[in-house]
């Protein structure tokens, strides 16, 4: 395939898990109005600790068993089902025992973890573990094989019942907090249900064998320190906040956290499509000026996203519906840190585009390393910046974090993979976005807030299509 197919298949499936992704985190987004309206910010607080407790397990779970089941799952027709089958069975029976001593300790725990004596809500937690971690096996192997239209499908039910039951169970039968977690589980459920017979047709316990186990765990184990760094750094900000401040700040800084994942669903959109793409082109010559052109149009993509949702945020929130507005009003102020967390998911993107050197050269071992400095990092400012300047103190500190392990990625592969990125483009994308964000903030008023997205829309837009004029019609028009 050429690079032309390349870019097709890439922007093509990039697409398609965008929409998969969009529908998962925005259920997120969707449920907002109801736990500002209907919760207040210290029980706000706790479903923030939970979900991040939750976000913290799901990766260390599978201890690098994804990762590794990607890498060998991916264009291996041959052995594709042994390494399913030994992945699922390993997962499924370890977390089978991780998950059963949990809840044996669950009174300490729900204390020590979630910052509450109700060890129900811990157990709850448990449940929801035990389905999400199979899913994650199932789904990531719908992206190996390249069938985003399945995806989006599980995704789309995804939405639909974690809506439907959150309005049944929270709404109208008024169970509170125990109302979230019962949908979680009933939805989790049901999609692994729906998930099953994927995985029966791929399953099959008479190609279990500890060779393949060995390889899985051989490759996927350097990723385990890597996700529970990443992790730290993505989620340790919501402990040190309720040690340095309160429980009703975490639940603010939920709010705008969880405002600003819709930066996150582009990026993780992309890096969906983005590792089984590079991992299929190993073989190629051309692929460091692939990595390169593709990261020009992602950069300058997620650069105007991040300027239209910052300026915008407080006026999206305001919005009203029946009468009540989309966000409440006692939880605006955590619109103060939503610019920032985006900006700290497009430094994470930076990083996921240098990400390939790591696997085409096999170099694993060096993730934990630059997560390890990012969660470090992240440790050291949260504990320097929270008790000084609050929750917009953890933003900055998650900023500076992800733009250190930009920094330390990109020197590795300085020296290890070089790629030529067109830096005066890049560069003119990030002054013109930081420009127009700046008369935005200036103008402080709508009129202001057109322009500064006129600016950006039309400015990155000539930047990255306008030297492709006549390159990417003709390229458009064979599909």
């Amino acid at each position: 395939m050429n690079m032309s197919g390349n870019f097709r298949k890439f922007f093509k499936e990039s697409t398609l898990y965008l929409g998969g992704l969009v529908l998962n985190r925005l259920v997120s987004f969707l449920l907002l109005p109801i736990y500002t309206n209907v919760f207040d910010k210290t029980q706000n607080g706790i479903i923030t600790i939970a979900y991040a407790f939750l976000g913290f397990m799901v990766i260390i779970l599978p201890y690098g068993t994804d990762a590794a089941l990607l890498n060998f799952y991916t264009g291996n027709d041959r052995e594709g089902k042994n390494y399913f089958s030994s992945a699922y069975s390993l997962v499924l029976i370890s977390n089978l025992l991780i998950l059963g001593l949990a809840f044996l300790a669950r009174n300490s725990l729900s204390q020590a973890v979630l910052r509450v004596s109700d060890p129900h809500i811990f157990v709850w937690c448990l449940i929801i573990l035990f389905f999400d971690t199979l899913n994650g096996l199932t789904l990531l192997v719908l992206r190996a094989e390249g069938r985003p239209l399945t995806f989006i499908s599980f995704s789309l039910a995804n939405v639909l019942l974690a809506m439907g039951l959150n309005i049944f169970l929270v709404v109208h039968r008024r169970l509170g907090l125990a109302g979230i977690f019962y949908s979680n589980i009933l939805t989790s459920g049901m999609i692994w249900l729906g998930l099953l017979p994927l995985v029966l047709k791929r399953l099959d316990l008479r190609l279990i064998s500890g060779k393949y186990i060995r390889n899985l765990v051989r490759f996927g184990f350097p990723f385990l320190p890597a996700g529970i760094f990443a992790m730290i750094l993505d989620l340790s900000d919501r402990w040190f906040l309720e040690y340095f401040t309160d429980m009703e700040t975490v639940g603010l800084y939920g709010v705008g956290y969880k405002l600003a994942a819709v930066m996150l669903v582009f990026v993780l959109a992309f890096n969906s499509a983005w590792q089984p793409f590079f991992l299929k082109a190993r073989r190629e010559q051309n692929t460091p000026n692939i990595i390169a052109r593709v990261s020009f149009f992602v950069i300058g993509g997620l650069a105007f996203c991040w300027l239209f949702f910052s300026i915008w945020m407080n006026y999206i929130v305001r919005i009203k519906i029946s009468g009540r507005y989309l966000i409440g009003a006692e939880f605006w102020a955590g619109t103060s840190v939503t610019p920032l967390i985006m900006l700290a998911y497009f430094f994470q993107a930076l990083y996921l585009l240098q990400l390939p050197s790591i696997f085409l050269l096999e170099k694993t071992k060096w993730e934990p390393v630059f997560r390890g400095l990012g969660a470090a990092t992240n440790i050291i400012l949260n504990i320097v910046f929270i008790p000084r300047l609050g929750m917009s103190g953890a933003a900055i500190a998650t900023v500076l974090a992800y733009l250190a392990m930009v920094i330390a990625i990109w020197f590795f592969n300085r020296k290890y993979y070089p790629i030529k990125y067109d830096w005066y483009k890049i560069g003119a994308i990030i002054v013109l976005t930081a420009a127009a964000y700046l008369v935005a903030i200036w103008g402080d008023s709508v009129i202001y807030r057109v322009i500064a997205t006129g600016i950006g829309l039309l400015g990155i837009g000539g930047i990255l299509l306008l030297p492709l004029k006549g390159r990417i019609l003709p390229i458009l028009k064979k599909k």
